[in-house]
């Protein structure tokens, strides 16, 4: 991601006068940043530019539409954006680090944009969100490679209204240091020790490869946590107020609220587009709250491996953590509202076991199942 195309963009959108008018910035902040993605990631520019402008021309007609007609047009265009999904992973699908991922840098992010748009459309809810804001949101270089993801109603309102000066745009350095620092020095020497450890689990002992474990768990937070860092840092200094996107997870006392504080901009993505409104017509149908959340938890946190990338690996690690989110959910059903004192030595335990949870969930994220299984296999060793 980083690179010197990169750094000059940035320094070009962030120079850009904070008084210009907000139809030009707009145009200006997407005309830079098409030209830096194109430049750093050779991406099919033109054929993502049609598939925006069509999602566009959608929504914009969606409104006017019958109620009946506007659901299966609806329907349509999401199910077009899904199977764009699933072909580019399936057919273009690389290997970065230990996970898979789509060439087409982005696209599994402003996928997510496009279903947003659509379904806030069919609302009306996006009646503001002109075609240059819509461009805009969609290829805005801070966030187009790692987020965080925007709604696009909110990223024009923003374009619209805000016009932040030189010296609310200049303390956004520290925040750019900070994801730096996280990335570089903390990240990537935190994964490049965990890597050979959980691609041959064999050639250590079994504690080293629980601090193999515990290096992923920390480095994978920290890369994430640093880029967003960076993307944050990098939009306010061009003038743009993005979402934040992780709150000390591995802070949390229970893994609902450890998934509250992960990715927040993806997480509230999978709850208002996917668990609310599935858990609501489950609900409808069994009448069973209880019931209708872990269905609900189980889709949600499935397709939310899947798209991370489409393997049963992935797919295993969104249904470990639904399992643990239903269980999390089974309890609190059963043992009624929260003590209102809680002792520090409970917090501490409850934080440590979902740190843990968490952690060990990721070796199937980290790995396919058989290497997963490697590693388990090696960990048990600790207990032998």
């Amino acid at each position: 991601m980083l690179s010197w195309t990169f750094v000059a963009a940035m320094a070009l959108l962030a120079v850009l006068p904070p008084r210009l008018p907000a139809r030009l910035r707009t145009l200006l902040l997407t005309g830079v940043s098409l030209g830096a993605i194109v430049l750093i990631w050779h991406v099919p520019v033109i054929a993502l530019l049609a598939a925006s402008l069509a999602v566009h021309a959608v929504a914009a007609r969606l409104p006017l539409l019958p109620l009946a007609t506007r659901r299966w047009v609806l329907r349509g265009a999401i199910a077009a954006v899904v199977s764009a999904f699933v072909v580019l992973k399936l057919e273009l699908g690389t290997t970065v680090g230990f996970v898979t991922t789509t060439s087409v840098v982005g696209f599994s992010y402003f996928s997510l944009k496009f279903i947003q748009h659509l379904v806030d459309a069919g609302s009306g809810r996006t009646r503001d969100v002109d075609l240059p804001a819509f461009l805009c949101v969609t290829f805005f270089l801070p966030t187009y490679a790692a987020g965080p993801i925007e709604r696009t109603d909110e990223f024009a309102r923003e374009l619209r209204e805000n016009r932040r000066g030189w010296l609310e745009r200049a303390a956004a350095l520290d925040r750019i240091v900070i994801g730096v620092g996280k990335k570089f020095l903390l990240a990537d020497p935190l994964l490049g020790y965990a890597e050979p450890i959980m691609r041959d689990p064999a050639a250590a002992a079994p504690a080293v490869v629980l601090l193999g474990v515990y290096a992923f768990a920390l480095g994978l937070y920290l890369d994430f946590a640093g880029y967003s860092d960076l993307a944050i840092g990098a939009a306010r200094a061009a003038g743009v107020r993005v979402r934040e996107n992780f709150d000390s997870p591995y802070l949390s006392r229970n893994i609902a609220l450890l998934w509250q504080r992960w990715h927040m901009s993806l997480t509230s993505w999978l709850r208002d587009f996917v668990f609310v409104p599935l858990t609501r017509r489950v609900l409808r149908h069994t009448r069973h709250p209880l019931a209708s959340q872990l269905t609900g938890q189980m889709v949600t946190m499935v397709l939310c491996g899947l798209w991370h990338g489409l393997s049963p690996h992935f797919a295993l690690w969104g249904a470990y953590n639904a399992a643990g989110l239903g269980v999390h959910a089974a309890w609190r059903s059963w043992r009624g509202p929260v003590p209102a004192r809680r002792t520090l030595a409970n917090d501490v335990l409850a934080t440590l076991t979902t740190f843990h949870f968490f952690a060990f969930g990721l070796i199937l994220f980290a790995c396919d199942l058989s290497q997963s299984g490697r590693v388990l296999q090696r960990l048990l060793g600790l207990f032998a």
